[in-house]
């Protein structure tokens, strides 16, 4: 039997220029796994928490030598000797020594980390592919049985606004998916086609969001794909960000109250351009809005809910009875473990709510996500812009995927 026989961890810089962990994991024969952890904004106390340094001399108190030294002097120590393949043990023991509420002692970075490093160490062992192994593990978790039906849809971000956007418009991000009749691999090459002829169109800026709606239809249509069947529109819209005193703020109308933005919406969104994905259309607290939505919204639709949740299990159960939403964004590195994150896709998949795989906002060359995609048998994911390396790494593995299964 292979057992842990050390676990070193580093300090390296992810894809926003800020500090994360990147850490392997030395079995005792010699072979190892490694893995780097993936950072997010954290805005609300409910979420849970990174170990931070607050040491402001350093990356503006954003280090994580803290996180690397509580993996190297007090995590790998008591991990030696363990047979890696214990994963719901050993990430229920990381979840009883942090013992806090949202992880606040060891940081969810801490405790991802070895999460991730565990499994991949634990398929290393078996000689197993990583997406097997966790598709065996959701199986083992839940008791469950879970079969592979189809290849995940990717959803590529073209364009970019809100508060951390390349353009200034309000729509975080302007999407596409391509018709799940293609391909993995032919999906991909529509995206990275579509994203170049996007990007040239946008050295002729866009004044409003809207522009970049029909924008995206002339390009899908130049290609001679039908849009709305071959090519289908995403919109995360990120609302919160542009919600003010009882108002919708967008350079496409100023500023609409929530009966106005409803019927703009509606009338120059829904009517004009079926989206098969909006996330986030609406503030958090518009009730009102979401729920007329989700009861007009086509039902081959996908309203999905990102920040009211933000990958948290506890936040959603309390919400789950009153929900108006039929697809949840899933941010593993949110969660804290690879158990917690099965344990809340088996929850989705209980109330017959899916869910979209996605990376965050502080990514690295970290493509574990891939797998667990395949593993779970999900419908969708989120890696952003078919380009950078943090983003191309996850797709190629898709692909890479896609072959195997495929000469299967």
């Amino acid at each position: 039997m292979t057992k842990i026989k050390n676990i070193i961890a580093r300090e390296i810089i992810n894809s926003r220029g800020y500090p994360t962990i990147e850490a392997k994991m030395i079995l005792d024969n010699d072979k190892e796994v490694q893995s780097c952890y993936s950072s997010f904004e954290k805005i609300y106390d409910f979420q849970n928490q990174e170990l931070k340094d607050n040491d402001e001399n350093r990356f503006n108190g954003a280090g994580v030598k803290t996180a690397v030294y509580y993996i190297n002097n007090l995590i790998a120590p008591k991990l030696k000797g363990v047979d890696p393949k214990k994963q719901f043990e050993i990430d229920n023991w990381l979840i009883k020594a942090d013992s806090t509420k949202n992880k606040n002692k060891l940081g969810v970075n801490t405790l991802m980390t070895i999460s991730i490093l565990t499994a991949k160490a634990g398929a290393l062992d078996e000689q197993k592919p990583l997406y097997f192994y966790f598709n065996n593990l959701y199986k083992k978790i839940t008791k469950k049985e879970l079969k592979i039906n189809f290849f995940p849809s990717p959803i590529f971000s073209l364009l970019k606004g809100g508060k951390h956007g390349q353009i200034d418009l309000d729509f975080k991000q302007f999407q596409i998916i391509p018709s799940s009749s293609f391909s993995y691999s032919k999906a991909y090459e529509l995206g990275v086609d579509l994203y170049h002829q996007i990007r040239h169109l946008y050295k002729f800026k866009f004044d409003y969001n809207l522009d970049v709606l029909e924008a995206i239809k002339e390009s899908v249509e130049k290609k001679g794909f039908d849009f709305e069947k071959d090519i289908f529109l995403g919109i995360d819209f990120g609302a919160n960000d542009y919600f003010s005193i009882n108002n919708y703020l967008i350079k496409d109308r100023d500023s609409l109250n929530q009966d106005e933005y409803y019927q703009f919406l509606f009338e120059q969104i829904l009517k004009k351009y079926s989206p098969l994905l909006l996330i986030d259309p609406f503030c958090n607290s518009d009730d009102k809005n979401w729920k007329k939505l989700y009861e007009n919204i086509n039902k081959e639709s996908y309203l999905a809910v990102d920040n009211k949740f933000s990958s948290n299990k506890n936040q959603l159960e309390k919400n789950i009875k009153n929900y108006f939403f039929n697809c949840v964004i899933i941010k593993p590195n949110q969660i804290g473990t690879i158990t917690e994150t099965i344990l809340m896709i088996d929850f989705l998949k209980e109330n017959n709510i899916s869910f979209i795989i996605s990376s965050d906002i502080g990514e690295t060359n970290e493509n574990y996500l891939a797998d667990l995609s395949v593993g779970v048998d999900a419908e969708l994911v989120s890696f952003g812009p078919p380009v950078h390396g943090e983003n191309v790494t996850k797709y190629n593995r898709l692909l890479e995927i896609e072959n195997e299964l495929y000469n299967k």
